[in-house]
Formats: C-alpha cells, sequence, structure tokens
C-alpha cells in the first residue's frame, strides 16, 4: 500500500463515520415524529428540573483573586491550599473541616465548593502576569509563557457571592498564620530590606563620585573643567559622571521598592476576589444543555415503549 491508497482509506472511512451519523440522526428524528407524544413529555420534565435547578438562589458563580507570594513557592502554596479543598465539606472530622480552618460558621462555607490553584502566565518576562492558565495547558519548562514563580490564582465556586469579603480575609488569615509561611515570609522580608538598602547606598556612592571635585564650591576646578562625552576632564583626569549607572540603579531602587510596599504579609492579593458575572449553572446555557439530554433521552424511551412487546416477549424467554 502507497501514500495515495492510504489517504483513500482513511477518506473513505471518515465518509462512512460521518454517513452514519447521519443515518443514525435520521433515525432519531423519524423516532421523534413517530413517537411525538413520549418524545414532548420527556422534554417537557427535563427542562422543569433544569429551570428549578437554575433558579436564582441556586445559582453557582467563580470567585478569584491573584495572589502575590512574598517568600513561600507555588509549591508550597499550593499544599496548604490543597488542604483546604479537601476539607470543603464540613461533615469530616472537627479538626480538619472549612469551618475549623477558616474559623467562620458552617452558613458561610457551607456553599463553598471546588477550590483550587491555577498557575499565573508571564509572556512578555517583565513580571506582569499577562494570563491566568484556567486550562492547565502551561508547562513549567516552557521559556516563552513562563510560569511566575510569586504569583498564584485562587479560585472557588460558591452559592453566596455576597460573602466574598468575609470568605477572602479567612482564607488570608488561614494561608498567612501558617508557620511555614511565616518562616518563608521572614526570609524574604529581611533580604528584600537588604536589597533596597543597598541599591540606596550604591546611588549615593555613584552620586558622590561625579560631586567631590566638581562641583565643590570654592575650589576653583569648576572653571577648569571641560565637558567631555561621557564625564569632565580636569586636566589629565577624566572624572566620570556615571549618568547610566546612576539611572540603572536608581530603577533598580524603584523596583525593589515598589516590591517592598506588598511584602506586607506571606500572602497578599493584587486586587480583591472578584465575582465572574456568568454564573457555572447560567439558565441560558443549562437549557440548552438539558434541550439535548431531554431529546435524547426521550428518543430512548420512545424506542422503549415502540418495541415494548418485543421486550417483553424477550424477557419471558
Amino acid at each position: 500500500m502507497n501514500f495515495f491508497d492510504l489517504c483513500r482509506v482513511c477518506f473513505d472511512g471518515i465518509c462512512r463515520g460521518v454517513m452514519a451519523c447521519i443515518r443514525f440522526i435520521g433515525a432519531l428524528i423519524r423516532l421523534t415524529y413517530r413517537q411525538w407524544w413520549v418524545v414532548l413529555i420527556v422534554l417537557a420534565a427535563v427542562l422543569t428540573c433544569v429551570n428549578i435547578y437554575t433558579r436564582k438562589d441556586n445559582r453557582i458563580y467563580k470567585v478569584d483573586a491573584v495572589a502575590i507570594l512574598n517568600g513561600p513557592t507555588v509549591e508550597l502554596a499550593q499544599e496548604k491550599i490543597k488542604r483546604l479543598s479537601l476539607s470543603v465539606s464540613p461533615k469530616i472530622n472537627a479538626d480538619q473541616n472549612m469551618v475549623e480552618l477558616l474559623g467562620l460558621p458552617y452558613d458561610d462555607v457551607k456553599h463553598i465548593s471546588h477550590l483550587q490553584t491555577f498557575r499565573v502566565i508571564d509572556c512578555l518576562h517583565d513580571s506582569v502576569a499577562d494570563y491566568i492558565d484556567y486550562d492547565r495547558k502551561s508547562s513549567p519548562l516552557d521559556t516563552v509563557c513562563v510560569q511566575m514563580p510569586n504569583r498564584l490564582c485562587i479560585q472557588y465556586r460558591t452559592k453566596t457571592p455576597q460573602n466574598t469579603e468575609i470568605i477572602e480575609q479567612a482564607i488570608l488569615n488561614y494561608l498567612n498564620s501558617d508557620p511555614a509561611m511565616q518562616a518563608a515570609f521572614n526570609t524574604k522580608s529581611t533580604v528584600l530590606n537588604r536589597e533596597v538598602e543597598f541599591a540606596k547606598n550604591q546611588i549615593e556612592k555613584l552620586d558622590s563620585l561625579t560631586t567631590a571635585f566638581y562641583f565643590e564650591q570654592g575650589t576653583g576646578l569648576q572653571a577648569q573643567g571641560a565637558r567631555a562625552k561621557e564625564g569632565i576632564v580636569l586636566g589629565r583626569r577624566e572624572i566620570k559622571l556615571f549618568p547610566g549607572e546612576v539611572h540603572g540603579e536608581f530603577k533598580r531602587y524603584q523596583h525593589l521598592a515598589y516590591l517592598q510596599t506588598f511584602c506586607t504579609a506571606p500572602v497578599v492579593l493584587e486586587d480583591h476576589f472578584t465575582i465572574h458575572p456568568a454564573a457555572v449553572n447560567g439558565r441560558q446555557k443549562m437549557n440548552i444543555i438539558g434541550l439535548l439530554i431531554g431529546w435524547l433521552l426521550g428518543c430512548v424511551i420512545a424506542a422503549l415503549v415502540e418495541n415494548r412487546k418485543a421486550i417483553i416477549f424477550w424477557l419471558k424467554q
């Protein structure tokens, strides 16, 4: 078999599969026409159940936020949140349920479900989050879409989005009170404070090199100096102004100072928890799914009704 024969066999197989699907759908349509009253009753029952399930007080919403990790690794934070996700049901033993871990009453946490984490991706390598990997398709070995080592998305589902602020504070208190998280934060805070102080001292030292001779008043060196391309020439000596180095150190100091403003706890949020406006069990989406499921279920029941005599005869044998 050559390549052309292989392509022809594959094409014939695809055509047979498509025609089989068309014939199957046609058979369902004919069955629906013959037993329309059965399909209609089943469809009405399924849509009634769907509309009861998607009533306003039973709608489920996704709530998430991007957390900044000051010291703790992403793996450590995921391990701590995993303990919460395993204790979503408050019906297990008292020392492991979410009521005890979050310190909230049962009414505030009974509707929480699907507590999970997602990696945050940086595409431009500028330490700014670009998107959240909800599909979990990113790889830790990817050098283009990099998984950020200090960002983590926390998401849960709830029927009571009005309690978002209470749940947010409880989750932060749970994470920030953990001893391992606190130890990592203390190390990070100490190193960051030293880096900020070092950058500040470097700026002052570089700036002093440009002022020690030329900018001192009363030395008479101002009149003797001549400007060069990258500094000042005094006789045979050239004094560099280091404009690039000073600016680079200042940008580094500015970045470190920005990080220091967020380094107040092991876990802080870039913004508060945000509620997704589209419900997980939205009425429009669930009605479409209900129509499909109801039609297929109605066709199955219609086929049983239509062949009831043959089925009863087979059961009597």
